[in-house]
């Protein structure tokens, strides 16, 4: 039994021990900071409470804040106008709080002295950890916060009878300024409300004349470009397939032909005919004029529509002979005129004799035709050709 005694004793006396080396140091400091050194009677001023506290892995220093905050604490015969905490900062042993505070003094007995803030006490108490989870709970301690006092300085003259609060000093003048700063505001705001309107308004009209063009044009479109030349493209790939099977024929000359000047219109910038095809059927005119495709536009059951091209060698010449043509479409618009003038001799022929070869090149010709205005049909190369803005011949091949 003695020696548990003593060694509790022992233990009892290594915690002290322990527990002194630890607070060694202050476990609690604090110090003021004004943001002036003198103020008048009635004047706002603020002052700082900064505190560091110990806080390490064995020590810990709780200090009750709740005397601080800016709705509690009272530095009779100063005023509190308003404070704010701000957020704590940490270091290896302490823990940083702070407090300011907005004070004020209005008094007539205060002239010309200095005015202590009120003494304040912190309590706190000191936690020491033994061991990983013990920790002991120290006795309650105050801190006596330092003193700070501040210079009132006179307001008003000797001869006054009251103290009065001159903080708004607006004159008439600083009222004209501002009633006319704000009519100019006014003035503004509305200018811009207007000019904002009309743009809007002018907005919604080009958009309602972008939308009404296309519209007006639905009655003579009743197929896309894209559409027309998908079908060119078929007609001589069943050209080709016939001609592999055999030779040249009068009638295969025919369809190559039809299909070619098609594509040769859409080359000199011309409106590729489009009309329903029952109006064809209705007296049988499909038959008569061969050189019309019949393709299918519209979805899930699409409309049968007739497209030709009304365009021969002499057409393409005059077309060639007109100003502004580049060097590159000059000498694409003379490869269709040979190649139409090739067809259009063949399909007219009265021996029945066909030059093969010639037919050939007039064949691969269409094919290269067709695949430029492919190109030129898609919508960035015409929004190209649009702000390019250059020669005549841009402007004639996509006006249409």
């Amino acid at each position: 039994m003695k020696k548990l005694v003593f060694a509790l004793m022992l233990a009892a006396a290594a915690v002290s021990n322990a527990t002194a080396q630890t607070v060694q140091t202050d476990p609690l400091q604090c110090w003021w900071r004004s943001s002036a050194g003198a103020v008048r009677v009635g004047e706002p001023f603020t002052v700082v409470l900064t505190c560091a506290v110990l806080e390490t892995d064995d020590a810990t220093v709780v200090v009750d804040q709740t005397r601080l905050e800016p709705s509690v604490v009272q530095f009779a015969p100063y005023e509190t106008l308003g404070g704010s905490h701000g957020a704590d900062l940490r270091t290896d042993q302490r823990r940083f709080f702070q407090y300011e505070y907005r004070l004020r003094l209005i008094a007539d007995g205060m002239f010309g002295r200095d005015v202590a803030l009120p003494d304040m006490k912190l309590s706190y108490k000191v936690q020491t950890k033994v061991g990983q989870k013990t920790s002991l709970q120290g006795r309650d301690q105050t801190y006596v916060m330092p003193a700070q006092s501040m210079r009132i300085l006179s307001l008003v003259p000797s001869d006054a009878a009251d103290i009065r609060d001159t903080s708004a000093s607006d004159t008439f003048s600083d009222i004209d300024q501002r009633a006319f700063r704000a009519n100019l505001f006014t003035v503004i705001g509305s200018v811009s409300f207007v000019l904002a309107a009309l743009m809007g308004l002018l907005g919604l009209v080009r958009l309602f004349q972008r939308y009404r063009k296309p519209a007006a044009a639905a009655s003579a479109r009743l197929i896309s470009d894209g559409a027309i030349l998908g079908g060119v493209g078929r007609e001589l790939s069943a050209v080709q397939h016939d001609r592999d099977a055999g030779s040249w024929t009068t009638e295969l000359a025919a369809r190559a032909i039809g299909a070619l000047r098609i594509a040769a219109t859409y080359a000199i910038g011309r409106p590729v005919s489009q009309m329903p095809a029952s109006r064809l059927l209705a007296d049988g005119s499909e038959t008569l004029e061969p050189g019309r495709l019949i393709l299918k536009a519209g979805w899930p059951r699409g409309k049968r529509i007739a497209v030709s091209g009304a365009v021969t060698s002499q057409t393409v010449a005059r077309s060639l002979a007109q100003p502004g043509n580049t060097a590159a479409h000059a000498a694409l618009l003379e490869t269709v005129s040979r190649a139409l003038a090739t067809f259009t001799a063949a399909t007219f022929s009265r021996d029945g004799k066909l030059d093969d070869s010639a037919l050939d090149e007039a064949l691969a010709t269409s094919k290269t035709v067709l695949r430029r205005m492919k190109f030129e049909q898609l919508w960035f190369m015409k929004r190209l050709a649009i702000r390019r803005a250059g020669s005549p011949l841009d402007n004639r091949v996509w006006s249409r």
